[in-house]
């Protein structure tokens, strides 16, 4: 998967980082925490998940929303980064009992086939090389219940603003981004059947008063994330 020692070195100070590189948006990492969750929400639409993975879960920003955005669900957030899984622990402190967390020394996500109704990954797999791609697609699957949804968030390389973001962060070095059609093909090789990809994040802070009108131009592939989501059969 990642390099989790690169994610263990920035572990203490992941919000700082990400939240310096996004200044310009405006917004926070909580926001889009919270942004990508709502959206979930409504691609799900009246399928309420019992058992959600968050795969990447880093320091638990997204574990934690997806408890408040899914609160009758049990979430297990799960990251390669032991130092990472050790500050969302943390910070999660009692409060969540609706989450647990998981890491790995292996190559193999430590649940059960069909373990999950639904599986969340937000902006992960741009950080996973491009030959190990398939194999985490694969594994998700694996612990998917039949029909179940894998929500996958990702940058938007078509998008200058995006990719001025990833350069600025640190622990993005070297990394290569995922396209939509990627994407989408990455995914029905692991059996998935996968929806046209969905574009988000028009328009920064200051232009907010306009983003009611965002889902009516989420085909164009100029958002600066996209979403897909992929059905297990």
């Amino acid at each position: 998967m990642a390099d989790h020692a690169r994610f263990d070195e920035y572990a203490a100070d992941y919000d700082h980082t990400v939240q310096r590189a996004i200044s310009a948006s405006g917004e926070t990492v909580q926001f889009f925490a919270e942004l990508k969750v709502r959206l979930m929400a409504r691609a799900l639409a009246n399928r309420q998940p019992n058992r959600i993975l968050d795969f990447g879960c880093g320091i638990g920003n997204t574990s934690r929303a997806l408890s408040a955005g899914f609160a009758h669900a049990q979430i297990t957030g799960f990251d390669v980064s032991e130092e990472s899984i050790a500050a969302a622990r943390a910070i999660g402190g009692s409060r969540n009992s609706n989450i647990n967390y998981a890491t790995t020394h292996d190559d193999r996500l430590p649940f059960a086939d069909a373990s999950f109704d639904a599986v969340f990954t937000s902006c992960v797999f741009h950080h996973i090389d491009l030959q190990h791609r398939s194999h985490w697609a694969r594994e998700i699957r694996r612990t998917l219940k039949p029909k179940g949804s894998f929500v996958f968030f990702e940058h938007n390389p078509f998008n200058p603003l995006t990719r001025q973001v990833v350069r600025n962060i640190p622990f993005d070095d070297g990394v290569i981004l995922v396209t939509p059609n990627q994407a989408r093909s990455l995914l029905e090789r692991a059996n998935f059947r996968t929806s046209r990809p969905t574009f988000y994040f028009f328009f920064p802070a200051f232009l907010r008063a306009l983003r009611r009108i965002e889902p009516m131009l989420s085909w164009i592939p100029i958002g600066a994330q996209y979403f897909v989501v992929a059905t297990a059969g």
